[in-house]
């Protein structure tokens, strides 16, 4: 119940309990300071389980020292306040300190204000109290440090200003300086009536004026700002007298003033003066807290179990969201599905109606089919001599002392195939067999080129050597998968009989050096 809050202000005569729900006040009560006391305040507080309890502790036992340190950074700045506060406060766990600026010198060293409530046995009841139902304590803070809260609620930003309240362990005084602590006192007022109480207002603030210029913190010649927030009639002799004598201006806050800007009623605020205090710190974040980590461990685990229930709710919630978005698409999709039916059968319905007009074909439409798709399987398979033209064309194109005499393009599965033309031709040492096909079509492109040597002298050594020449460029050719010398331009053969006669040159007549060359060509490609 993050958004309820139980304020407990605590004095050595009373504790004032007030419950708060979304910054207003439900309830307010008030407990002595003794057993029966404390024994009503746990049936209130197992009358409202799991509600942060703040506690104000209001005493003269308290103390402010304003301190400077060496500037420093999260872990180094941390370690250095705590080793400070161990030094100024050993007698007590209620401790901490007040980040208020850096110095306007050369070092710019960081200030600070260590405060401590020094007689911890002012709120350890009531601690422990609330320890013993488990109770979720936020944190304890004194009540001049709630006064910073007061003073930004009143808009009052004077550079030295004076507070000066009425509450129910005494008069207090709070000095602030640029809107931050610097100093507070409480006198108890226990047997004054109210004319006392006016005298003790001029003596009072004498001492704390002098008090402040012991300390340095104001010049004698500074004229401070009285501010009384009070629900009880001040005299307006009172701060005429402050004014000429104190040298001090004052500005007092009634009670429908305060009522007024604070949303209470002015009977509550007479009724319990420290609803002042406990009602900002009900409606803002307190600073400062003196309790230790281990008096606050149900706080925080109250708010570790919020926020795992907040996050719970956000998943739950994101689920349900996405769920439901996943139904919309689902129903989204299946009336699209319906739509989509119902126009494939009126489409349906269309062809059947112009089908029936279809004049009848002699052969099933299984029987066209497959004819269509043979017919489509024979286009895949047109191949004209084109490509071995261009490929012999290239290589002849080179080798002008080449002349072809005859060429023979084939389609064939098998890839040894021979020109059927060839007669007694001896088979080339260069011949080879191809492996089975393995390109889409099963077919190989085989061509056969029968050609001789142009003007040739009688030098077989030149003609063996151009049509070798040829056959390797033949090979280079992208689109030629392997090449064999079926025939050589002189019969190499050791079984062919040798004759004529080297006596008469003139009178032989040199043969032609005729060769013959196969040509297997690559795959067309698939793409």
């Amino acid at each position: 119940m993050m958004l309820s809050k139980i304020v407990l202000c605590v004095t050595s005569k009373q504790a004032t309990v007030g419950l708060w729900r979304l910054g207003r006040l439900v309830s307010c009560s008030a407990f002595a300071n003794n057993e029966s006391g404390r024994d009503e305040f746990r049936q209130f507080l197992q009358q409202h389980p799991n509600v942060p309890i703040h506690m104000i502790a209001d005493a003269v036992e308290e103390d402010f020292r304003l301190e400077t340190m060496p500037h420093a950074f999260g872990g180094a700045r941390h370690e250095m306040v705590e080793r400070k506060l161990n030094q100024l406060y050993r007698n007590t766990s209620y401790r901490t300190a007040q980040f208020i600026g850096r110095e306007a010198d050369k070092r710019r060293d960081d200030l600070f204000l260590f405060m401590s409530l020094t007689n911890p046995d002012i709120v350890a009841p009531w601690v422990t109290a609330a320890e013993e139902l488990q109770a979720p304590l936020a944190g304890v803070y004194l009540l001049p440090m709630v006064s910073q809260l007061l003073i930004k609620e009143l808009k009052l930003k004077n550079a030295d200003l004076l507070l000066m309240t009425r509450q129910s362990a005494g008069l207090r005084q709070t000095y602030f300086s640029s809107q931050h602590l610097r100093v507070s006192r409480l006198t108890p007022l226990a047997g004054m009536d109210e004319r006392q109480i006016n005298k003790l207002y001029a003596s009072e603030t004498e001492k704390t004026r002098l008090y402040l210029v012991s300390l340095r913190m104001i010049a004698r010649e500074n004229r401070l700002h009285m501010v009384f927030p009070t629900v009880e009639y001040v005299d307006a002799g009172v701060t005429q007298q402050l004014e000429q004598t104190q040298g001090v201006s004052c500005n007092i806050i009634g009670a429908a003033e305060l009522a007024r800007r604070l949303g209470l009623s002015t009977d509550l605020l007479k009724r319990y003066p420290d609803m002042l205090h406990m009602h900002v710190l009900a409606r803002y974040s307190p600073i400062c807290n003196l309790a230790h980590a281990r008096q606050t461990r149900h706080y925080q685990l109250q708010k570790l179990r919020i926020g795992i229930n907040i996050a719970s709710v956000v998943c739950f919630t994101g689920a349900v969201a996405v769920a439901a978005t996943n139904l919309f698409t689902t129903a989204d999709l299946g009336r699209q599905l319906q739509e989509a039916a119902a126009q494939t059968r009126q489409q349906e319905k269309l062809y059947n109606e112009v089908a029936s007009n279809f004049p009848k074909t002699p052969l099933p439409g299984n029987d066209l089919k497959v004819g269509v798709e043979l017919a489509k399987k024979i286009g895949a398979l047109n191949r004209t001599p084109q490509r071995l033209m261009q490929v012999v064309g290239d290589a002849l194109d080179v080798q002008r002392e080449i002349q072809l005499n005859r060429l023979r393009w084939k389609l064939s599965d098998d890839s040894n195939a021979k020109d059927d033309e060839e007669k007694n031709i001896a088979p080339s040492d260069n011949a080879a067999t191809l492996p089975s096909p393995t390109h889409p079509s099963g077919l190989y492109e085989i061509g056969f080129i029968d050609g001789e040597i142009s003007n040739f002298s009688g030098d077989y050594r030149a003609a063996l050597a151009s049509v070798n020449a040829l056959a390797e460029r033949l090979k280079q050719n992208k689109a030629v998968e392997q090449v064999v010398i079926m025939q050589q331009p002189v019969n190499t053969s050791s079984f062919v009989n040798l004759q004529g006669s080297t006596l008469d040159e003139q009178a032989q007549q040199l043969p032609a050096a005729q060769f013959k060359i196969k040509i297997t060509l690559k795959p067309r490609s698939t793409t």
